[in-house]
């Protein structure tokens, strides 16, 4: 480092600046680094700069983990009506993952105060300290959370020898990258488990399945750990039900079930024809069971409605058996595997207007609850508040106007909320208000919708597009006030289709009523 820069840093260090000058003065030296000229430099000149930003950026990390914690003591989120992985979404624009993990981290390695105001000492004080000074990245600091919670319960509840161990990680993490550190990671076991010694607390403990969000391709991956008994389970599932020839779905030949009731020449064409890896045939036998179990209906009723698979479609992809349809769940199936999902069970028809909000209810039984419930997960397909991605499955029946203040059980006057966000409707400080969007609060785009504002703020309710991701690919043209055309001719089309009853007076969302009285 020359003379002159090191009297730079000085000056600078020297300096009484508050964060937010600080941070002022980071971005003007930041938009400068960006553009400076690099072509001048030296070789060893350009390595050392390289370093030099790195360690920032790891330093950078450990100021985000800190800003976390703050947000979560100063309880900022709940003030504004939010959880605080879903307010740092909003705010910072990241993913679900990606709060979790730094919310996490904050938990691990972020500085907290007790109820009088004492700084208390990080989880992995030497991790934290390591990051703090910019000597390890998050990938660091992931290798070693995983080695220490890896560790038997009997070496996790000795803290003396625990906190050698993560010290050793830190120290060790500071001159290695965190490939080398995994390394680091198996000789500590080896040191401290040289037997590999795990007991019933440990396996309990690292027992999970999870499935992933899915895909461009519409498929999720699996991952997990299975306990000693639900392995032996699933082996007797798969010796049975994944054997080469069974519940093979592109062989409609293929036994399906139990195989001792099948015919044993049956089973052995059906075999020779089979030409599935051993993981295909293990995901069909899954399959075959899960759908035993929904089938038999042994799941009861989840919130009001019997356990079964609610898929999602309109009108046209149900003519075509084109395109993608929706699942109460969250997720999507093709429309010709949820029709052949669904089989001869009895189709449900919900009229929406081209806001997406019911109209009426094509049958002819009374609006009970459990019907007005799947007119809403079609309608809704999930959580209506801005920014929540949780499924209908998640969620319950909202009255935009509390049933104590005279709201109505109207279809019409519905909404789904998930349990978290629907305690945040209220009258008090900071609660929020569920009303329909009219020409006065909201621009054409988002006028009949469900809008979420917050009490004491002048902003406009807001829509929640989350699950509506074709909107991001709709034309604006496209949004018709009335929608008088296409409604009678989506009447039209499901009186064909199921015969469903007409509606007197005509369907036009202007003439139903919908729409809350906007006060002159």
């Amino acid at each position: 480092m020359s003379t002159g820069m090191a009297d730079l840093i000085d000056r600078i260090e020297g300096m009484a600046l508050d964060a937010s000058e600080i941070v002022a003065v980071r971005e003007v030296l930041s938009r400068r680094l960006i553009d400076a000229p690099l072509a001048m430099m030296s070789d060893k000149e350009a390595v050392e700069l390289t370093q030099a930003v790195e360690t920032q950026t790891r330093r950078d990390e450990a100021v985000k983990i800190r800003l976390s914690a703050e947000l979560t003591e100063r309880r900022v989120a709940a003030k504004l009506g939010h959880k605080h992985n879903n307010f740092l979404r909003l705010v910072l624009r990241i993913s679900a993952a990606q709060a979790s993990a730094r919310s996490k981290r904050a938990e691990r390695t972020g500085i907290w105060h007790s109820i009088t105001g004492e700084v208390t000492e990080p989880r992995y004080p030497h991790t934290a300290k390591a990051l703090r000074d910019g000597a390890i990245g998050l990938a660091h600091e992931k290798v070693i959370f995983e080695t220490m919670t890896a560790l038997p319960a009997s070496i996790r509840s000795d803290l003396g020898l625990w906190a050698k161990g993560e010290k050793s990680m830190a120290d060790a993490a500071r001159t290695m990258d965190p490939d080398e550190l995994k390394k680091v990671g198996l000789h500590l076991h080896a040191y401290l488990n040289p037997d590999g010694t795990f007991d019933d607390i440990d396996r309990k403990q690292k027992r999970e399945l999870n499935t992933s969000k899915q895909g461009a391709d519409h498929m999720a991956g699996i991952k997990g750990n299975l306990d000693p008994a639900t392995k032996a389970l699933w082996d007797m599932v798969a010796e049975k039900w994944a054997a080469k020839g069974m519940n093979n779905p592109e062989d409609p030949q293929s036994p399906r079930g139990n195989v001792d009731k099948a015919d044993p020449q049956a089973i052995k064409e059906a075999a020779a024809r089979d030409s599935r890896s051993q993981g295909q045939r293990n995901h069909d036998a899954f399959r075959r069971l899960l759908e035993m179990v929904v089938g038999q209906g042994k799941l009861g009723q989840h919130r009001g409605l019997p356990a079964r698979v609610i898929v999602t479609m309109t009108l046209e992809q149900l003519e075509s058996e084109v395109g993608l349809a929706t699942t109460a769940s969250g997720g999507v199936i093709p429309v010709r595997d949820a029709l052949a999902l669904a089989g001869a069970t009895r189709k449900f028809l919900a009229l929406l207007d081209n806001k997406h909000r019911p109209l009426f209810l094509g049958r002819q039984a009374r609006l009970a609850s459990a019907d007005q419930r799947l007119a809403l997960i079609a309608a809704d397909r999930g959580c209506c508040r801005p920014g929540c991605d949780k499924p209908a499955t998640r969620t319950a029946v909202h009255h935009l106007t509390e049933w104590s203040k005279g709201g109505r059980t109207d279809i019409t006057a519905l909404a789904l909320v998930c349990d978290g966000d629907h305690g945040q409707v209220h009258d008090g400080a900071n609660g929020w208000l569920t009303e329909i969007i009219t020409n006065r609060t909201g621009p054409p785009g988002w006028q009949g919708r469900i809008g979420w504002r917050q009490r004491g703020t002048a902003d406009p309710p807001r829509p929640n597009n989350t699950h509506f991701s074709e909107l991001f690919f709709t034309h604006p043209e496209m949004w018709n006030p009335d929608g008088e055309d296409d409604v009678a001719w989506f009447k039209e089309r499901a009186r064909e289709a199921f015969g469903a009853p007409r509606s007197e007076p005509p369907i036009r969302t202007v003439d139903y009523g919908w729409r809350r009285p906007v006060a002159a």
